[in-house]
């Protein structure tokens, strides 16, 4: 699969070379704030799943049904945010607020009112869920802003390996921590560095005017747009989507890729209990799993994402976790065996992370700068949280009914076929926008607000 957008003529020795010499700042700087809010997530999180652990099932329903709803009022309002500021204050002011809520968590949690630390700990319980799902949106907006497709398809898998090194070292300090410090105490770490990685932030928008430049035949020069403010009205974000072919393929992408997930971790709930009755073995099992998924993610961000999205192609890269679930769902259907579970949740999930993730992040750089911020957040936080919760109860009332997992898995198979074939086109499509993209001339100083055609036309 080789074209000019695949591999640019008459610069052999550069495309070779996976960070180019000035965009090595600019990865660098990425890769550290990203680590700052992964390390800082990962705090947090076992403060979340204790929360949640105080509550029982029947209210962690309607936990996460309320972390739907408070995602639901809050993309308005982050799209109010975007109309009004530019990309570096959108960044100060979202991160700014999550750090400041911490202190304030650790003081009503520190409260001795029985009444103030209930409901203390279930908002913390939806505000770390909504933490999680909105500052990496917020962070992958203003990469796909700063980086051109060609630079994400070769960069973002590195930047993003900084993520999964911030969720291992933060799983690890945590579960020290956690031996001498009290739960309401984990909360002040996160805030310091989230402050942190806003100096990084900071830094990587100084970068903004030279990083594309540094990309061979790139056109699109975010210095001609600048850090402006993203046009459009309140819900223009979020009404573009159901009028771009484009954004709605990426939104029934990730629906597919959220209900298949789905459907895995059900099986895991139920194959674990079967096979290992014990609550403390089944917890050291969990953690074995997470270690396995980080560090084959690891592997794969560092040595194969950047390579098969910049040989292969965007399609190849989307088509692969498809091809994973549909291994693994055979194998499942045959063989529900704990060993068949352990080896389907470790490649899904080091795929989806590894690969999956920072693809479908360079989906977004050939969108409007309008669609950057508004669309994507919707997508981010609202199609994401909405997927888990539609396939959650569709399995579930399937299970109710009687249908066996063995049954689930053979019904999955056509429709993940049909996702493999919406990736392989949605890949198609994005490299048709970006060469498209390639293509435009670039126009003299002054002249980009009326000669910058193709943008947002999906």
């Amino acid at each position: 699969m080789s074209s000019p957008y695949e591999s640019p003529p008459s610069t052999d020795s550069d495309a070779q070379v996976r960070v180019l010499s000035g965009e090595r700042r600019g990865v660098v700087y990425a890769f550290c704030w990203l680590f700052c809010i992964l390390l800082g997530y990962f705090i947090l999180r076992p403060v979340r799943e204790t929360m949640g652990s105080l509550v029982g099932p029947e209210g962690l329903k309607q936990l996460f049904l309320a972390v739907f709803v408070v995602m639901l009022l809050l993309v308005p309002a982050y799209a109010a945010l975007v109309a009004r500021l530019p990309r570096r204050w959108i960044v100060r002011v979202v991160f700014h607020f999550f750090a400041v809520c911490l202190p304030a968590f650790w003081l009503l949690m520190r409260s001795g009112d029985e009444t103030i630390q209930f409901w203390t700990a279930r908002v913390l319980f939806v505000w770390i869920s909504v933490f999680a799902l909105f500052s990496t949106s917020v962070f992958w907006s203003v990469l796909a802003d700063l980086f051109s497709s060609r630079q994400g398809r070769r960069l973002f898998g590195i930047i993003a390996s900084g993520g999964t090194a911030g969720a291992i070292v933060g799983a690890l300090l945590t579960s020290q921590l956690a031996k001498s410090l009290s739960t309401e105490s984990l909360l002040l770490l996160p805030a310091v560095v989230i402050e942190l990685g806003l100096w990084f932030a900071w830094r990587l928008d100084k970068q903004a005017p030279v990083i594309r430049l540094q990309d061979v035949g790139e056109v699109e020069q975010p210095s001609r747009e600048g850090d402006q403010i993203a046009s459009g009205s309140l819900l223009a974000g979020i009404t573009h989507i159901f009028g771009s072919s484009y954004l709605a393929s990426i939104c029934l992408f990730l629906f597919f890729a959220q209900g298949f997930g789905t459907l895995l971790y059900i099986q895991q709930a139920e194959i674990v209990s079967l096979a290992i009755p014990d609550k403390q073995e089944r917890t050291s099992l969990f953690a074995y799993l997470d270690l396995g998924t980080q560090v084959l993610t690891l592997f794969i961000q560092l040595a194969l994402s950047g390579l098969i999205m910049r040989r292969l192609g965007v399609s190849v890269a989307l088509v692969l976790l498809p091809i994973v679930y549909l291994i693994g769902f055979s194998a499942l259907a045959i063989d529900a065996s704990l060993g068949t579970l352990i080896a389907t949740v470790i490649a899904s999930r080091g795929v989806a992370y590894g690969i999956t993730v920072p693809t479908r992040e360079v989906l977004f750089t050939v969108v409007s700068r309008e669609d950057k911020y508004k669309s994507k957040n919707f997508i981010d936080t609202v199609v994401l949280r909405g997927g888990d919760t539609i396939s959650s109860y569709i399995v579930g009332s399937l299970r109710s009914v009687g249908v066996a997992f063995a049954g689930l898995n053979v019904w999955a198979l056509p429709l993940v076929v049909a996702w493999l074939g919406l990736s392989w086109q949605l890949g198609r499509r994005q490299r048709k926008l970006a060469m498209r993209e390639l293509a435009v001339p670039i126009p003299r100083q002054g002249e980009w607000q009326e000669q910058n055609p193709g943008k947002g036309n999906h």
